[in-house]
């Protein structure tokens, strides 16, 4: 069943973690025009057993992925949709394959072919939950426009819109015989409809949060539900009476093993599956609502003996989605490590079979070592260091960084420093743990940092309004730079390193002496705040971008704007200069990627193909790729032309 999925607190801790195979995680097939690899399979959101069995789908963040359940291949990759797919169902017969996304349609595909069949258009939200009805001639959908809507599924028409909820509605499920149907969501409540009329029959009041899921019994005689306020009940479904709640007697509070993340229930009924915190399946009967047994991960590879630590580790196992195969021998269940595993359901035991490469976590940056063979690629409570050729994942860092607001990589290649608040830290990247010294003294939110390029200094910019140098050894603060009157966005050494060049929203580039705090010049020609900066390799110019909807380039010598480009969109975010200087890279409308040629201001290739937002660009040292991570949880690699 599906789950909404929630923002992880890690301790200030940090682990290391050394992988020697990854390989289905660099993925060099389903890639769009113009990439070459992909590190990630996305975020898993649910998944679903076809009816013989045979195969799983999976709902992710980029798209639906096809895996044989048997042995784990991926079959093919389901990828129109242009934002997150966080629900799938298969018809009852295994024609049809529905999908819910968030770009707030519904689609309908031929099992058999992948072809994307009738496109389901009329919520004005996420789609977040799609049901077949058991006679597979209706579909079910729930939506954040707060609506459940019920389609032809022959037809593609909508055929009743049924408004109650208060709230987004995050779950809905037929009932066995398909008179009925439940829904849940944000507004705390499960409601239950007459299919025929579009009648609010009940309403089961009882969870203290969200409600995540419902789900009927397959013989019709309860109804389970799930919610943020980590419970999870049984309902009698015709007369709306509370019958038991499923919790463990004990549980750790500083681990949270009581939470549940997704239920499921077994095909004869008798047993409910719930997906925990502690990155366990708990199996429950559900006659007497007592335990059963718990699925453990097999094997458990975990030997740290420190506490918070292991509560780390413990934690990126988490379930999120189980699903039952409708023989009844095996029950999948993804984690938040990435992971998809089966259980036989007669021993218990972890099946051999794996699938790995997905992820929960978004990309927030990539960046490269100097020399070109390390790829950092930082996302939420992690960091990661890839080979790049290879796709080789070479290191896993887990730490406290959930909260972090912008990342640097030391020239030297063994320093990561980051903002978080208004505190920056230091990484050791080759040993994952902080350094002694944190840099303290911002006053608000850390916006920025960069290393000077022998590494020896770190500049921080601030929402204080300040700049900050500090030296890197020592954590010594050399001087603060005082002279914008908004928010400094970004802060950008120069290639000689004698100089960095800052942006603010008071719509101002500062040019800076390192050594005397002194403004050099002020570059003023945007409309509004400037966003962000790049030096060329060279030093000579310097290019910026603003929401105005253009790409300036600066004279560095004079002040002067040399060349203006303009692209079709007035959303731009991050540009970056290629190696040699010819290139500039630019994000528009956080969707594509545009290369120019700077000396003429030609549009040279547009790539695009992410789902989600693109978050961070980055060129290889040779100049050949350019890498983009996305909030869909991957990082794509592109070729460049020549």
């Amino acid at each position: 069943m599906k789950t909404v999925f929630s923002v992880l607190v890690f301790f200030a801790a940090a682990v290391i973690c050394f992988s020697d195979a990854f390989g289905q995680t660099y993925v060099q097939e389903y890639l769009p025009e113009g990439a070459k690899a992909r590190i990630g399979k996305g975020g898993v959101y649910e998944m679903a057993y076809s009816p013989d069995s045979t195969r799983l789908a999976v709902a992710s963040t980029i798209g639906i992925w096809i895996y044989d359940a048997r042995t784990g291949e991926d079959l093919k990759l389901l990828a129109e949709h242009t934002e997150s797919v966080h629900s799938v169902a298969f018809s009852p017969d295994g024609s049809t394959l529905a999908s819910g996304s968030s770009d707030k349609t519904i689609r309908l595909w031929d099992v058999h072919t992948g072809e994307p069949g009738a496109t389901l258009i009329g919520h004005t939200g996420y789609v977040y939950s799609v049901a077949f009805s058991p006679d597979g001639k209706t579909l079910v959908s729930g939506s954040f426009d707060k609506t459940i809507r019920l389609w032809d599924t022959d037809t593609g028409e909508l055929k009743a819109t049924l408004i109650g909820h208060t709230d987004p509605v995050y779950s809905v499920a037929f009932s066995p015989d398909g008179q009925t149907l439940a829904s849940g969501g944000r507004d705390e409540l499960i409601r239950v409809w007459d299919v025929r009329t579009g009648e609010q029959l009940q309403i089961f009041a009882g969870h203290a949060g969200y409600i995540s899921a419902v789900a009927y019994a397959p013989n019709g005689g309860t109804l389970a539900s799930y919610g943020m306020d980590g419970k999870t009940y049984v309902w009698d479904p015709k007369t709306g009476e509370f019958l038991k709640t499923l919790e463990r007697e004990a549980g750790d509070i500083v681990s949270n093993s009581r939470w549940v993340y997704s239920i499921a229930y077994s095909p004869d009924s008798t047993t409910l599956a719930c997906g925990m915190h502690d990155g366990t399946v708990q199996l429950w009967d559900v006659r007497t609502g007592q335990p059963k047994s718990t699925l453990t991960r097999h094997p458990d590879t975990d030997t740290t003996t420190d506490a918070a630590l292991k509560t780390v580790n413990q934690r990126m196992r988490q379930v999120t989605s189980v699903v039952f195969s409708p023989s009844g021998d095996t029950l999948a269940g993804s984690s938040y490590d990435g992971t998809i595993r089966f259980w036989d359901m007669d021993t218990g035991i972890s099946r051999r079979v794996v699938v790995t490469g997905h992820t929960a976590r978004f990309v927030r940056s990539v960046m490269y070592a100097s020399h070109g063979h390390i790829l950092a690629c930082a996302r939420v409570g992690s960091m990661e260091l890839w080979e790049p050729h290879t796709g080789t994942l070479m290191k896993t860092i887990n730490l406290d960084v959930n909260r972090w607001s912008c990342i640097a990589y030391s020239p030297d290649n063994v320093t990561f420093a980051y903002g978080d608040y208004n505190t920056v830290w230091l990484l050791d990247a080759n040993i994952g743990e902080h350094n002694r010294t944190t840099l303290s003294g911002h006053t608000d939110r850390i916006t920025s940092v960069d290393f000077s390029p022998d590494g020896s200094l770190l500049a921080s910019s601030g929402s204080d309004k300040t700049i900050r140098l500090w030296n890197v050894v020592t954590g010594d603060l050399r001087n603060i730079f005082i002279g914008h009157t908004g928010k400094v966005q970004q802060v950008a050494f120069s290639p000689t390193g004698q100089t960095f060049a800052s942006t603010s929203d008071d719509g101002t580039i500062r040019l800076w002496d390192i050594h005397t705090g002194d403004v050099i010049k002020t570059l003023d020609g945007h409309a509004g705040g400037v966003g962000h900066i790049a030096f060329s390799p060279t030093g000579q110019t310097l290019a910026s971008t603003n929401n105005d909807g253009t790409i300036l380039i600066w004279n560095i010598n004079t002040g002067e704007p040399i060349k203006t480009i303009t692209p079709t969109s007035d959303r731009l975010s991050s540009i970056v200069y290629s190696p040699d200087g010819s290139t500039l890279a630019s994000i528009v409308d956080r969707k594509n990627i545009h290369l120019w040629r700077v000396h003429s201001g030609e549009l040279l290739q547009t790539f695009t193909g992410h789902v989600g937002y693109i978050s961070s660009i980055a060129y290889s040292p040779d100049g050949r790729t350019l890498t983009s991570g996305s909030s869909g949880g991957t990082v794509l690699f592109w070729e460049i032309a020549p």
